[in-house]
Formats: C-alpha cells, structure tokens, sequence
C-alpha cells in the first residue's frame, strides 16, 4: 500500500500518547508497512501537549469544534469548513489508510477515509469502548483493544495492549523494585500519586489526610505530581514530609522510584504502571464518559494486580486500611508486581500496526 497513513491522535493525552507511540513505529519502520509517509492529526489546542512537542513525524493541525451543548444545533455548519480543508489536505498528502485513536476529534479523519473508502483502522483504549469506536466499528478493518472490552460489548478486534511511548519504556525490563522490600519499620516503601495531567485534589487530599496517621507516616515516603493548577494548594496543605511535584515530564524516574502508584484508572496510566510492574492503588475518576475508569480499574483488580476505592469525596479512611494492611506484608506487594508485569505489553505499539497493516 503507497501513499500515506494518518493517525488521527484524539483531543486528549489519553488518545494522543498512543497515537505518538504508534507514529514512532511507523516513522521508523515505513517502508517496512508498505507506506510513503506518517502523519499525527492533532486539535490545535494541544500543540502544548509534551507528546506532540517533539513529534516523531509531522504534525498536521485542525480546529474541528467539540459537539455539545448550545452549538449541537449548528454543528454541521461549523463542522463544515474545517472537514472541507481536511479533505483537501489528505488528498495532497496522498492519505491511504487512517487510523482512529478516538475522541471528537478524530471525526474528519475517519469521515474521511469512510467517504473516499480509504483503510480505517481503530484503536480502543478503556474496557468501555468509546463512541467514536460504537459507531464506527462496522466501517473499519480492524480494531485493536487496549483491555478486554465489559463483557455487555461485543465489538470484533483483538486484544493487544495500549501503545506506549518509547522514552516510558523502561531501559531495563522486568524492574520489580519490590523485590528488594523486606519487613520493618527502616524499609520505607515509596508511594507515587499520580492525578493525571489536570491532576485531581480529591487524591491529593485523600494522601495528606492519609498521612496524618502515625503509621502511615512512619512506613511510607509519598511523592504527589499534583498537576500544575493544583500545586500551590497541594503545597500549602501539605505538614508532612511528602514531595510535592506540580508536572514531571519524563515519567521513568518516578515509575523506578516507586513501590505502588496510587492514581486515576485511565488506560495510559494503567499501561505505563504495568510495564514498571507496580501494584496500584486505583481510584476511578466517577465523571469519566461511560464510566469507563471503574470498569479498566475493576478489570485491573479482577486481575491481582490492584486495589480499588470507589469514591467521590477525600475520605482517606479506606487508603490508610489498604496500606496498613500492606504495611507488614510486602509479600503482597511482590506478588502485586509480578501480576502487573504479567499483564503489560511493552511491545504493543509495534504489535498493533503490524496487526494492522500485515
């Protein structure tokens, strides 16, 4: 197949970060999957984004606007002009095969490839497929899953795994840093908390709170990434000696650092935990579309190698009983590790577009 592939990265970090892992599979091996050229097809809103900051392949910008709200009644018509501009563009660049990585804003793209009966492919992150992925299921080639989909969905594809990022992967696989607990007060265990990129003050509180209990405070050493519109405030409530990080763009230290991440359970920082062998801590964001992060947070869990807290307010009371049940059995811990390691694809970006495009 000559021409070009597009990979429509999502308006979000959760859809753009395994549209960049796949651009880089494909920016380095090209010619191998039968192409001339790769493109990311990102919102211009996310030229910040660090994973578009330094792209693996062009960047090719839109406006699309968000469906919603007051504007549902016009949307057509503010769809219009920028999807006229994209057609354009694809047909220039010679777009043969377009992959959705989901989101509103890979709407042009794969209108796109519908319209001019170009390849389509799909990639679903959470164990809740989107809407993008619901509707346009029927159109596409092939579907790769992230997760096993809720067992109420029943959309053909295969399971592989989410694509991650080359500079996350770490350089030695197989780390376990639990490996190395052993029982007593002196063997501190290191706790990431991770809110995601706008972070979350309900986890931030939960862990301050958390750390008001004696035992708590004694075992474990707690490092917050807060997010940059929470840091201030995270910093101020803060008595204990838990290091306070607003944004932290090169995530591998911080997953070598820890023991157990507590975090959101969106499919990115599930990946990325796995590939570290980490137990979790996951407490689902309760507003997500579909609730999709209780069920990628149930299936961690009903697979060992997590714990769940479902719930919307800053009570710690259910964190500080998980951890000081863990407080004196790192056995738990290390046997969590191994179930996350066992879980994880470290491989899945280049597996996913040679399911694809072999």
């Amino acid at each position: 197949m000559s021409g070009s592939v597009l990979i429509a990265a999502g308006g979000t970090g959760g859809h753009i970060s395994p549209g960049v892992a796949l651009a880089e599979v494909l920016a380095e091996k090209i010619s191998t999957f039968g192409f001339d050229a790769v493109y990311l097809h990102s919102l211009v809103r996310n030229k910040d984004n660090p994973d578009l900051l330094n792209p693996p392949c062009l960047v090719l910008w839109h406006n699309v606007p968000q469906l919603g709200g007051l504007r549902t009644l016009v949307y057509p018509l503010l769809f219009l002009y920028p999807f006229l501009k994209t057609i354009l563009l694809f047909h220039k660049l010679k777009v043969k095969a377009v992959i959705g990585m989901g989101g509103y804003s890979s709407l042009p793209a794969i209108l796109y490839a519908i319209l001019f009966r170009k390849k389509l492919y799909l990639c679903e992150q959470n164990c809740v497929p989107g809407k993008i992925t619901r509707i346009f299921a029927k159109f596409s080639e092939k579907i790769a899953f992230s997760f096993p989909l809720a067992e109420e969905y029943s959309i053909t594809g295969k399971t592989i795994g989410n694509p991650i990022r080359k500079r996350v992967i770490p350089v030695t696989l197989n780390i376990r840093q639990n490996e190395n607990l052993h029982e007593g007060k002196k063997n501190t265990v290191n706790v990431l908390v991770l809110g995601g990129s706008q972070g979350a003050r309900q986890l931030n509180q939960m862990i301050l709170k958390a750390m008001e209990n004696p035992d708590i405070a004694n075992k474990y050493k707690f490092r917050l990434l807060t997010g940059t519109s929470l840091y201030e405030e995270t910093k101020r409530k803060s008595v204990g000696n838990a290091e306070i990080i607003s944004y932290a763009n090169d995530m591998k230290p911080n997953y070598e650092w820890a023991n157990i991440v507590v975090a959101r359970s969106g499919a990115g920082v599930l990946a990325e935990c796995l590939v570290f062998g980490l137990p979790m801590i996951l407490i689902p964001y309760p507003y997500a579309a579909d609730n999709h992060q209780k069920e990628n947070a149930n299936y961690i869990e009903s697979q060992g190698a997590a714990v769940t807290i479902h719930s919307t307010s800053e009570d710690p009371t259910r964190l500080v009983q998980i951890l000081l049940g863990w407080k004196d059995h790192s056995e738990i811990l290390r046997e969590m590790g191994h179930t996350s390691l066992a879980l994880s694809n470290v491989n899945a970006a280049y597996q996913t577009v040679s399911y694809f495009f072999h």
